[in-house]
């Protein structure tokens, strides 16, 4: 088996486990098997025989001086049998935790399995209606492609007629250019033969008609020298072509302009103010200084906002809590006083650039209720409450749009109410 060891050696836990199964195969005979729940069933006989003894001894079997008989009755071996088992109750109690052990490990990997087999269910189920979107795709695809390749194939089929119609009517005009070549040909050789016999005369018709021939010779330097005239055919279609061209580029001229002229009816009608300030300065730099200032506040409020921090009331800062609120609170009031004293210079400015928009007192200036209710009217922030439609004649109907405070949409609901 193995050597002998010292009193201060040991054998370390793989060792001992590597012993255990090569007793078990020695001893049980069997190749590969469990070592662990062989030592418990030898456990568990031993104790069942030391129970057995112990039993024994506790009864005195052990000190009778009597012989005992070879054959006990069967009543003993079933009351030793049943003794046996009473006793055996831990052995099986461990059985029992073995085998409910077994049974939760059992019940867990079965619960694994069924969530497993769940989420391969979804996962089919998500694959199945994947493939069936991917079919329809296809389908639809395929359909559209059909569908293309149909249209094209039509196309074709128009090209190809249009283009035997093309081919037809240049032959035609290809024969008609012969025939006309043809003609011309024998027009030559009957002038030609016409010009040989009045040179062969001398009389004074036939140098007159000499001098005709000469006349309607073109100066090309040709070999027979007579003019050749276009054809009448060719002449009416270029004619036509060039009224076409020149029908088309009016056309196109004029929807050009109808469409520039209505872009520019389109578009807002420019105010252009160029009146001096009361003071005397100039607009354009009160409305610089102005935009500059806007600017300055706005930039500022944007770092306050995304500088904002929080009352400190941990006790860390050197500055209480209060102090912290009151300064926030402080800085907050500047930055609103500042907001309204631009306000009011930047509505001042926009009174003074309008002329009869502007009241003046011996402290300040206001602007006129006029001119407020049509700058609110030019704002478009009004809202809609209502019409009303007085009766009068066909063709003089008119629409006038009035703004009105809260005070006044009161009364006038009340005058209408009554």
């Amino acid at each position: 088996m193995m050597s002998p060891l010292a009193e201060q050696d040991g054998l370390t836990a793989v060792k001992l486990e590597d012993v255990a199964f090569k007793a078990g195969e020695q001893i049980y005979g069997s190749q590969g098997a469990n070592p662990y729940e062989y030592l418990r069933q030898s456990c568990s006989i031993v104790i069942a025989t030391m129970n057995k003894m112990a039993t024994a001894m506790q009864e005195g079997e052990y000190d009778s001086e009597r012989p005992q008989s070879k054959n006990p009755p069967p009543v003993d071996v079933r009351a030793a049998a049943l003794r046996a088992e009473i006793t055996d109750a831990e052995g099986l109690g461990l059985k029992l935790e073995d085998r409910e052990t077994v049974i939760k490990e059992l019940k867990k990997s079965l619960k694994i399995k069924g969530e497993e087999l769940s989420e391969a269910n979804i996962r089919l189920s998500l694959l199945e209606k994947k493939l069936d979107s991917s079919s329809k795709d296809a389908d639809e695809r395929v359909e559209k492609i059909q569908t293309r390749l149909d249209e094209t194939q039509t196309l074709l089929k128009k090209k190809e007629k249009e283009f035997e119609e093309t081919m037809d009517a240049l032959q035609a005009d290809i024969d008609q250019l012969e025939s006309e070549k043809a003609e011309l040909k024998q027009r030559i050789n009957s002038q030609s033969k016409m010009t040989v016999d009045g040179l062969r005369g001398s009389s004074q018709p036939g140098i007159a008609s000499i001098i005709t021939g000469g006349a309607m010779m073109s100066g090309a330097g040709s070999s027979s020298g007579v003019q050749v005239i276009d054809s009448p055919l060719l002449t009416q279609q270029i004619h036509a072509q060039r009224l076409c061209i020149k029908h088309l580029k009016n056309d196109n001229n004029r929807m050009k302009a109808e469409k520039m002229r209505a872009q520019l009816a389109a578009l807002p009608p420019l105010h252009v103010t160029k009146l001096p300030s009361r003071d005397g300065g100039r607009p354009e730099v009160l409305s610089s200084a102005l935009y500059r200032k806007t600017e300055q506040l706005l930039e500022t409020l944007l770092q306050m906002s995304a500088n904002m921090k929080v009352v400190d009331i941990t006790g860390k800062s050197p500055v209480t809590p209060g102090g912290q609120l009151l300064e926030q609170t402080a800085r907050l009031q500047s930055l609103r006083d500042t907001l309204d004293r631009l306000r009011d210079e930047v509505a001042e400015h926009v009174v003074n650039q309008q002329p009869g928009a502007r009241v003046s007192s011996d402290f300040a200036t206001f602007p006129s209720t006029l001119f407020v209710k049509v700058k609110e009217e030019k704002q478009g922030d009004a809202v809609l409450v209502g019409r009303v439609m007085v009766p009068c004649l066909r063709g003089q109907e008119q629409v006038h749009r009035l703004v009105m405070s809260q005070s006044q949409l009161h009364r006038v609901h009340s005058l209408l109410r009554n």
